[in-house]
């Protein structure tokens, strides 16, 4: 037999595409830590009588002190209409605050009033991360690979998004 005609042991290594078998582990495991993620921050979620887009809203604008109606609606993908529904919503029940701009007056900037923040913080303190501190506590010497993949994963997902 020639070398020409000898195969690899290990052909996925040979080829930049996942093999189909970890593609699968790769999605089932994914949606495995969506799954138990956001269990408990669902159950958090709903105590507070939020609708998912309007969280959505309150943590974009926690994210992003001063950011606009335009700028949200653009971030999150959705209608200037349906974004200025939502904000309005939370401006009525007191989770945000609309500013205004000295340099447009059109321009009207949206921060998180002290209630906002509030439950913001008070979502993210008794649900995701306590949550997050056990898992890491629990993958224990495996802690930085783990990091390191998920950082590889964020940066590979956010290249898929700009695409």
């Amino acid at each position: 037999m020639t070398n020409s005609t000898v195969m690899p042991y290990n052909t996925a290594i040979m080829t930049s595409k996942p093999s189909h078998i970890a593609a699968e582990r790769f999605r089932a495991a994914y949606w495995q830590v969506l799954h138990d993620l956001d269990t408990s921050r669902l159950q958090q979620w709903e105590q507070s009588r939020l609708t998912l887009p309007q969280l959505r809203v309150l943590f974009q604008v926690r994210k992003a002190p001063g950011i606009t109606t335009g700028q949200l609606a653009k971030c999150l993908g959705i209608t200037m209409s349906t974004t200025s529904g939502l904000v309005t919503k939370l401006a009525d029940r007191g989770l945000i605050d609309r500013r205004s701009s000295e340099a447009d007056r059109r321009q009207i900037p949206l921060e998180l009033s002290e209630e906002g923040l509030r439950l913001a913080g008070e979502l993210a303190a008794e649900t995701t991360r306590p949550f997050l501190e056990a898992v890491a506590e629990e993958l224990g010497d495996e802690l930085d690979d783990v990091a390191a993949v998920l950082e590889s994963l964020a940066l590979a997902s956010a290249r898929v998004r700009t695409r």
